[in-house]
């Protein structure tokens, strides 16, 4: 029964005064070029999202260093050379995301519905009052993802705040055209209270969001700090379905699996990272493997990122003198 008090709505964002600073500058003129860029053609776009990629490889050496040792443990059977190739074609698809992040800001929806390649039903879904989660990977062109999900669904989700003001306020404006019913990290109760109102949640359950509220269940054969909220969710009688999208060359082919109705609560973890690892084998390099997805490790296990953990502790300790002062 919907609870007309609690309906799905967007958090609200304002430009403020202080976004206007010379200090996001840089932030407006680039947003301003990928809005300009959203004028080419789709292919010109993707391949100068592919050469921004390939100097954002060159810049970010760290986030080099992760996208390596991710690679080496998912796939530990091909040889270093097609592993350093991988690692190229990763950064040219984050390259291309920024790129598909100014299409799915800005393009219309005639735009955006020419470029879907639909494999699976979704009109059932769409039928359906029943709220439902839906999951999704961290793909390089996750913004555009979601986009695409709503021209087929009523959906929500969640997003982290971004600490660029600017960022945060283009992203959450153009996500408030196409989404209902957002929040924040911080107000995932609330996200999930919509569902009781029909909305379909979309959760992406595939990063390290810490131990509390997690299990360690295998990813690629490696133990991962797995959030048990799709698992908790499942055993109260909530539908879970997975959605992916993946870049097919002249467009996006996007199809809907419903996980839930091969699970059980047994197992229904280890059939998530499962599905996680099947979607992400169909364009490896579309993944957004620059994350660290096995942060935290079972006891006695080393850290596999020493340089990120040694900078964590760094600022804790910053921290702890900050207050002191």
């Amino acid at each position: 029964m919907k609870d007309s008090k609690n309906e799905p709505h967007n958090n609200e964002v304002k430009l403020e005064l202080s976004m206007l600073s010379p200090s996001y500058l840089l932030t407006w003129l680039g947003a301003g070029f990928l809005y300009v860029l959203t004028f080419c053609p789709i292919k010109i776009q993707l391949f100068l999202g592919g050469q921004l990629g390939s100097i954002l490889k060159l810049i970010s050496p760290q986030r080099k260093n992760i996208t390596q040792i991710n690679l080496q443990l998912c796939f530990p059977d091909k040889p270093q050379i097609e592993l350093e190739k991988m690692v190229n074609e990763v950064f040219k698809d984050i390259g291309k995301g920024l790129i598909e992040t100014g299409i799915a800001w800005w393009k219309s929806d005639r735009f955006i519905d020419k470029l879907i390649h639909k494999k699976s039903d979704f009109e059932h879904l769409d039928n359906e009052n029943e709220g439902c989660l839906i999951l999704l990977k961290h793909s390089t062109h996750a913004e555009l993802d979601i986009r695409i999900i709503s021209r087929l669904l009523r959906v929500g989700g969640m997003y982290k705040t971004q600490t660029n003001k600017v960022m945060n306020y283009l992203m959450i404006k153009a996500r408030n055209k196409y989404t209902n019913g957002t929040v924040t990290n911080r107000q995932t109760r609330r996200g999930l209270a919509w569902l009781r109102n029909g909305l379909k949640f979309l959760y992406a359950a595939d990063q390290d969001y810490g131990t509390k509220g997690a299990e360690f269940v295998p990813f690629f054969d490696v133990q991962a700090a797995t959030v048990t909220l799709p698992s908790d969710l499942f055993k109260k009688g909530t539908k879970v379905y997975f959605f992916n999208v993946v870049r097919d060359g002249s467009g996006y082919e996007i199809t809907l699996e419903d996980i839930g109705s091969k699970a059980n609560e047994g197992n229904f973890l280890k059939l998530m990272n499962a599905t996680y690892e099947e979607a992400i084998l169909k364009a490896p390099t579309q993944y957004f493997w620059m994350h660290r997805r096995f942060k935290n490790r079972p006891e006695d296990e080393k850290d596999f990122y020493p340089y990120w953990k040694k900078r964590e502790e760094r600022r804790e300790k910053r921290e702890k003198r900050s207050k002191r002062a």
